[in-house]
């Protein structure tokens, strides 16, 4: 199965969904109801457009973390390693920060965790530098400073993903991101399949949409053969 990383980039009008798939990437636009959305950079090698990733050599992306700080910078992670690039939607511009690192090397939570790599990353929902991470049937919960990777801890897990995440109504993850202007509501992507998940204030969770078919949800990722 080839790697898959999303990232979505909340927009005023639309929304933009970043899709990495083995060594290519698409751009996909789209409105909150889903009901508008479209292919807006087809599908490319990703090294071609993002010099960042081809100067450390990376082949593939398995997880996008952005930062709390800036929507535009974020961790990628590939294989056992990782880095943090900044870049510019629609400009063609992205750099590196800091160094190429070892995942556990960089992370010394997600080693203490027993994570050599990474699935998917999510931001915490309204709380700043914390993150969830998920590697195969597991997940782990983590606090971070940007830039500073030995401020990094090991808040809860590793666990499995049924015991946290009960409403996600998959054994894996390897997609997951906030729907735009929300705090509360998730998109899962778990290989061909996807699920739309409801956290309430109290921690419950509810599965509200789902599972199903990617191809059938997001008809653009499907034309760009990013399902």
């Amino acid at each position: 199965m080839n790697s898959r990383a999303v990232v979505n980039i909340p927009g005023n009008g639309y929304n933009h969904l970043y899709c990495f798939k083995g060594n290519k990437y698409a751009k996909i636009d789209w409105t909150i109801d889903y009901a508008d959305q479209h292919v807006s950079s087809p599908p490319s090698e990703f090294t071609r457009d993002w010099a960042s990733l081809e100067e450390v050599g990376f082949t593939h992306i398995d997880a996008i973390l952005p930062t709390s700080g800036s929507e535009h910078k974020a961790y990628c992670f590939s294989g056992s390693r990782c880095v943090c690039i900044g870049f510019t939607p629609g400009g063609g511009e992205d750099r590196i920060y800091g160094s190429v690192l070892s995942i556990t090397e960089g992370w010394k939570s997600l080693a203490k965790a027993g994570f050599d790599r990474v699935d998917a990353a999510l931001l915490v929902p309204d709380s700043k530098d914390q993150a969830y991470f998920f590697n195969g049937g597991r997940y782990c919960r983590v606090a971070f400073r940007e830039g500073m990777t030995s401020e990094d801890v090991l808040l809860d897990g590793p666990k499995p993903i049924s015991e946290g995440w009960s409403a996600i109504p998959f054994s894996f993850i390897d997609g997951i991101f906030l729907e735009p202007r929300s705090s509360t509501k998730l998109c899962v992507f778990s290989g061909p399949k996807c699920a739309k998940v409801l956290i309430t204030e109290d921690g419950r969770q509810t599965l509200v949409a789902g599972p199903t078919d990617i191809a059938h949800d997001w008809p653009s990722l499907r034309d760009a053969g990013m399902c």
